[in-house]
């Protein structure tokens, strides 16, 4: 009978919604989404806007300079207000302005906002219930940007795979041309007429690579990866086959990255988010793939009940014989803070736990950013607070430039689960965002044992990741705002969170299930080792 009531109540809240966007429609908002006619000086001050944002608010953008070799925001100012100032269509200034976000925002949460996330947040900001210190029909008109990004395409690649070898490229599959094979190993020679160097050299100054601040030496190990813009259909090559002949033949494109050459090396998810395992008597196994399902996340939690049910249910049939459970978060990209706390954590302890974590900030975006926009991102991480106090800064860090908080939280049991052995979650540098918020936490509270290799980054603890919307094009980008200082004293956005046992890189499983599991490198240390 609940079920019932709680699918009632789901469909009642989701009739009101979409009721409200129709309204919201109806309003106008959504002719706010069309192209909009930037002028020279439109895209010069977005990416001024940009920069004066890193100077005074990114709590990231020196240490990134200092630490990861980030290119200088200011020293590449100049260039990219001239390439803005040139840009002739829209998709080439987004081009231009999201690759000097990608300088300024090089650790932590930095994206475009997608189109859902917009929307949604539009409905939510217009009934008073989400607040990003940006307009509803603000954050309608930048859905036109979300739609644009998502139909450009940078990376395409042949039909077979290239191999580099000896200072040359090779043809990594065989391949049928015009009725001819081109067997496996067949020499590229050129590339639209020229040399295979001379043309990396052409992809660097004339695509979209010319826009990218970084090292775009990766080029070399692919040859043939950059997409020239829709018109573009492929490459003419000129290949040396293995018996002498020289053959001309057009290579068409494929759409994307190109695929790993062992296949095999990903794996093979599973079809659900929450995948439980029993791998030998005494040894449980819970993959979770991530932690968020999409914008309506804050409202619905029914993803999560049901994923602690199935971990609930798992770990009572197995009726306390496990010895050992594995959590694996390898290559989740996180999502929703309170999954980590009422599927992972509570559910696993006798008795509260107290524990502390210190973020800072720069003070002038606390200053200057809308008081209910802070508010609301405050909300993302209020659970469990016992006490919020200002402590000085740590050496580096300057008392007039920065603010930091020690947060002292609290968790307590909720519906424990039947587990009373050894925890050990394995992380790897796609464990993102809450999946790294899990794993920090795991140190904090000492409840199992990291094992693996470190985080990706991205937990927080005072203030979730905000908004930024460029003033000229009305592009809106989601930003990190604080910095959070892991238990070892790291930067966790620098550096992610360090296992207690870290081990040498290997490929993933091939698939969730027993027989490859029980493959793993990593499971057979946790088993056999640990």
């Amino acid at each position: 009978m609940r079920n019932g009531h709680y699918i009632g109540r789901t469909r009642n809240v989701f009739r009101v919604l979409v009721l409200l966007t129709a309204l919201l429609t109806v309003f106008g908002l959504v002719g706010y989404s069309c192209a909009p006619r930037l002028t020279a000086e439109d895209r010069r001050s977005d990416i001024e806007f940009l920069a004066r944002w890193a100077r005074d608010y990114s709590p990231l953008v020196e240490l990134n300079e200092k630490h990861k070799g980030t290119p200088s925001y200011e020293a590449l100012k100049p260039r990219y207000v001239e390439f803005a100032e040139r840009a002739e269509k829209n998709e080439e200034f987004y081009l231009v302005a999201s690759s000097y976000f990608n300088v300024i925002s090089a650790s932590g949460h930095a994206y475009l906002f997608d189109e859902d996330l917009l929307k949604w947040s539009a409905v939510g900001q217009f009934l008073g219930i989400a607040d990003w210190g940006i307009s509803s029909r603000q954050l309608w008109a930048g859905t036109y940007w979300s739609r644009l990004s998502s139909g450009i395409s940078t990376r395409a690649h042949p039909p077979f795979h290239v191999m580099g070898k000896d200072g040359g490229y090779f043809t990594g599959d065989d391949w049928q041309y015009d009725g001819t094979a081109i067997p496996k190993g067949s020499e590229i020679l050129k590339v639209n007429g020229m040399t295979c160097s001379r043309y990396l050299d052409f992809i660097k100054a004339n695509t979209s690579l010319k826009y990218d601040a970084y090292s775009k030496d990766w080029t070399k190990y692919f040859l043939m990866v950059i997409d020239e813009g829709p018109s573009f259909q492929g490459w003419q090559v000129d290949l040396g086959l293995p018996d002498g002949r020289v053959l001309a033949a057009f290579v068409p494109k494929v759409k994307g990255f190109p695929a790993p050459i062992d296949d095999w090396a990903r794996t093979v998810e599973a079809r659900e988010n929450c995948t439980c395992v029993e791998l030998t008597d005494s040894v449980g196994y819970v993959r979770i793939k991530g932690m968020w399902h999409g914008p309506l996340s804050y409202v619905f939690k029914g993803y999560m009940k049901k994923d602690r049910k199935m971990i609930r249910e798992f770990l009572a049939r197995g009726q306390g014989r496990y010895k050992k459970l594995i959590i694996d978060i390898r290559n989740n990209g996180g999502g929703f803070f309170e999954y980590v706390y009422e599927n992972l954590l509570c559910p696993f302890l006798d008795g509260p736990v107290t524990f502390n974590q210190v973020a800072g900030l720069r003070k002038k975006y606390l200053q200057d950013t809308k008081q209910s926009a802070l508010q609301e991102l405050k909300k993302q991480y209020a659970r469990y607070i016992l006490e919020t106090r200002q402590v000085k800064p740590p050496n580096g860090f300057a008392e007039n430039d920065w603010v930091f908080y020690e947060i002292t939280r609290q968790i307590r049991p909720s519906e424990r689960y039947n587990f009373n052995g050894k925890l050990y979650v394995l992380i790897n540098g796609g464990s993102w965002s809450a999946a790294d918020d899990y794993a920090d936490l795991i140190k904090r509270t000492r409840m199992g044992t990291l094992v693996g290799q470190n985080t990706g980054g991205g937990g927080g603890a005072y203030l979730a990741p905000g908004a930024i919307r460029l003033p000229g094009s009305g592009m809106i980008f989601r930003v990190e705002t604080e910095i959070l200082l892991t238990p070892d004293g790291n930067v966790d956005e620098l550096f992610g969170t360090e296992p207690h046992v870290k081990l040498p890189s290997a490929d993933p499983p091939k698939s969730i299930t027993k027989e490859d599991l029980l493959d793993d490198t990593w499971i057979k240390k946790i088993i056999n080792d640990l």
